[in-house]
């Protein structure tokens, strides 16, 4: 009985079936790497099992056709690397047991669906979808009652100067354990009313926000355990341990880590070692595979030759 599909690095695949209507106890469909796959199989949404949908690097991908999926049951979402994606579900509002939902680098035109996300989510990332940020910004973020990580990536927003957005009365979700927001390129400054009801609020990464330099008031951050703050040179200068005019803020937080440009600038140095070393691993899965794919022929031989044998004796 197939419970987990995992299709990797199939350049020539352009469907996987027809339908899925025998596969009653499917529970994940994870799709990597696969450059003409364009639509899912019909017959999803009467999958009752399936939970977790995964497409990484299609660009071919643009959308799901509508009641294609699962609406009742499933509860991982994910979409990144999809570089033509354009829209989710319309009625993804009513996927009652959505809990993670990812979107990340697709089409920067991507819109928000038009009856908002289901308010039931736990984990949202989304990452250079400016249209879907400044929707979500109107439609009220703090819908999400059971909203416990946030991330958020700005590439694309370069009108937001506050977070959360002050002059529209943005507010977060009271129920949020982890935020981490990076790249707003002209991010100045993290509005301590939008996090004046966060008690809940362990962690928090900020990266790559070059103008920010400061930090909500301390009251706000008492519950905070874990912060991260890397490519905010402004911030970091006010961060600086016993003197920096924002350390009074961070000084209870139990473990405070600033990247600097010292190590940012190591990695750097190393970055053509790292892409050698990743170049060299994908040659030697991509090997493995074909390997494996030689074997299976090789057997499949042996079985015909043996059965034929056996038919004539």
């Amino acid at each position: 009985m197939l419970k987990y599909l995992n299709i990797w690095c199939c350049p020539v695949l352009e469907c996987i079936a027809q339908h899925f209507y025998e596969c009653n106890n499917l529970e994940t469909i994870h799709i990597g790497y696969v450059q003409n796959i364009k639509s899912l199989p019909r017959g999803l949404d009467k999958l009752s099992h399936l939970q977790k949908i995964k497409f990484e690097a299609c660009p071919s991908l643009v959308s799901f056709e509508e009641n294609v999926l699962p609406t009742t049951n499933l509860r991982v979402l994910l979409i990144a690397f999809c570089k033509n994606f354009r829209a989710l579900p319309k009625c993804i509002n009513n996927f009652t047991s959505l809990r993670e939902l990812k979107v990340s680098n697709c089409s920067a035109g991507i819109s928000f669906p038009e009856e908002g996300f289901p308010t039931n989510l736990t984990s949202l990332q989304i990452s250079k979808a400016p249209r879907i940020y400044t929707s979500l910004v109107e439609w009220g973020l703090n819908r999400l009652t059971s909203l416990q990580e946030l991330e958020i990536s700005g590439e694309g927003c370069s009108s937001v100067k506050t977070f959360p957005e002050e002059g529209i009365g943005m507010t977060l979700p009271p129920s949020l354990t982890s935020i981490c927001i990076q790249d707003f390129e002209n991010l100045e400054f993290m509005c301590s009313k939008g996090f004046q009801h966060l008690t809940s609020l362990q962690k928090l990464l900020i990266c790559n926000c070059p103008k920010l330099t400061s930090l909500p008031e301390k009251d706000t951050l008492l519950s905070l355990e874990h912060l991260c703050i890397s490519g905010c040179p402004l911030l970091d200068e006010g961060c600086s341990r016993g003197k920096g005019r924002e350390w009074s803020k961070i000084a209870h937080i139990p473990y405070v880590r600033l990247i600097k440009k010292a190590l940012k600038a190591k990695l750097a140095k190393h970055s053509g070692e790292l892409q050698l070393i990743c170049f060299s691993l994908f040659d030697l899965v991509k090997r493995l595979v074909n390997s494996v794919q030689h074997l299976f022929s090789k057997l499949n031989v042996l079985f015909s030759s043996a059965s034929s044998n056996d038919y004539a004796s």
